[in-house]
């Protein structure tokens, strides 16, 4: 547990990442890497089992565990959401708790382990329609010309790393209660194939980031952050839900998640679905899978990857819940002392 003066150094330290005039150094983006890496790898067993290689594998199985969760679904570079949502009192809006029972914001309530938090994944490349749009063209145009760090590039990059050092710092602060599963985004080196796809959508992103990393700071960091990525789970289970960055494609064995590393069709399965495209009730199946001792309760999964318009859409028969709205800054609040409802448990942060 932090102290006082440590928690507000921590939150200051997420703001100022946000607030700085220019990029991190070398320095910083290794060390931080490097530090991230090492609390992923030293994950408790008891709820992130270890792989054959014994190392933490892609399941965080807390099947067991009665405690309020925040569901964050993708951030895309907004480090103002992770500084909202730490700042919010949603957990005393919600109704989750009372003021008498706890009346701090949700960066106290990590500190105190009374929530845990778990972001869906996809960290890199804004998305926002109104203004990335453009900024992704004009770097793309001068990327094409042979300009990997334009100054377009580089605002670009200042927000992504932002973002991604503050999910750094969180986890590395509070290993047990902060998580980040891996989405298709995480992908630095722009990898195609054993789960990953080089990706592209404004411009081509995967691309281009790469070569601004490699550029800039060179293949130590490419390399530190490369293996940061293939240190996140990928699967979270809890006594009345599941989460990943995708829809199921279908239902995997709970020891293939495991040993996600060995199967690059079950990373590809959980991180990059499309809509309309998974397997008939493979979330109920993949629900029973993995919490077999939930017995007739109603299989819950959500995930992020697909934008939607509005709050949430409901899939296979309301069992899977997309809340990914790119344009907000919305959550799901899960407890166990009560059912979820997407009207209801589905706030902002703002």
């Amino acid at each position: 547990m932090l102290s006082n003066e440590e928690l507000e150094n921590l939150r200051s330290k997420l703001i100022s990442y946000r607030d700085a005039d220019g990029l991190p150094s070398e320095e910083c983006l290794i060390a931080l890497a490097d530090r991230t890496v090492s609390s992923l790898e030293a994950e408790d067993k008891k709820y992130r089992p270890h792989s054959a290689e014994k190392k933490p594998g892609g399941l965080l199985d807390f099947s067991k565990e009665e405690i309020p969760v925040i569901l964050v679904p993708d951030i895309h570079a907004r480090s103002e959401f992770l500084i909202s949502l730490l700042a919010s009192d949603v957990l005393q809006k919600s109704g989750i708790y009372t003021e008498r029972e706890f009346s701090g914001d949700v960066l106290d309530a990590l500190n105190e382990e009374r929530v845990m938090v778990v972001c869906v994944g996809d960290v890199w490349h804004t998305e926002n329609t109104s203004w990335a749009y453009n900024r992704w063209r004009t770097s793309y145009e001068k990327w094409m010309n042979g300009d990997a760090v334009s100054p377009e590039m580089c605002d670009e990059m200042k927000e992504n790393f932002a973002a991604v050092m503050g999910i750094m710092e969180l986890k590395n602060a509070f290993p047990r209660n902060f998580h980040f599963l891996k989405g298709n985004h995480e992908n630095i080196m722009n990898a195609e194939g054993h789960g990953d796809h080089g990706f592209l959508k404004f411009a081509m992103e995967g691309e281009m980031v790469r070569d601004f990393v490699f550029e800039k700071y060179g293949d130590v960091t490419l390399h530190m952050i490369s293996c940061f990525e293939k240190a996140l789970p990928i699967v979270a289970v809890f006594p009345d839900f599941c989460v990943s960055h995708a829809e199921p494609l279908r239902a995997y064995k709970r020891n293939d998640i495991i040993n996600y590393h060995d199967h690059g069709d079950l990373i590809l399965g959980f991180t990059w679905t499309a809509n309309d495209e998974a397997s008939k009730d493979s979330v109920e199946s993949q629900f029973k899978e993995l919490n077999p001792k939930a017995g007739k309760k109603k299989a819950l999964w959500f995930g992020g990857h697909r934008p939607v318009p509005e709050k949430f859409l409901l899939r296979q028969n309301g069992n899977f819940i997309q809340f990914h709205n790119p344009e907000e800054m919305n959550v799901a609040l899960l407890s166990p002392d009560r059912e979820f409802n997407c009207e209801r448990d589905i706030v902002s942060v703002i």
